[in-house]
C-alpha cells in the first residue's frame, strides 16, 4: 500500500469521509476536520509511519500531510 492510500485510510478513520472522496487536494474544511481532529490525524500518521511531524507544520490538505512525510524521510 502506498503512502497516499495509507494516509487516506487514516483521514477516513478520523473524518468518516468515504475514502473514494478523499483526494490529494482535499482540505481540512472539506473533510470537516477541526483543530482537534487534525491533531488526532497527525498523531495517527506519526504512529503509522514512525515519524515526528513538527508542531508548527502548516497542514491544510492531504497533500500538505504527505509533503510533511516526505520531509521526514
Amino acid at each position: 500500500m502506498d503512502q497516499f492510500s495509507r494516509v487516506r485510510q487514516l483521514v477516513h478513520d478520523v473524518s468518516g469521509v468515504p475514502e473514494e472522496q478523499i483526494t490529494l487536494d482535499s482540505t481540512a474544511d472539506q473533510l470537516h476536520l477541526d483543530s482537534l481532529d487534525l491533531a488526532e490525524l497527525v498523531m495517527n500518521v506519526e504512529e503509522e509511519f514512525d515519524v515526528l511531524i513538527e508542531d508548527d507544520a502548516a497542514i491544510h490538505s492531504v497533500n500538505d500531510l504527505l509533503h510533511c512525510l516526505e520531509l521526514t524521510a
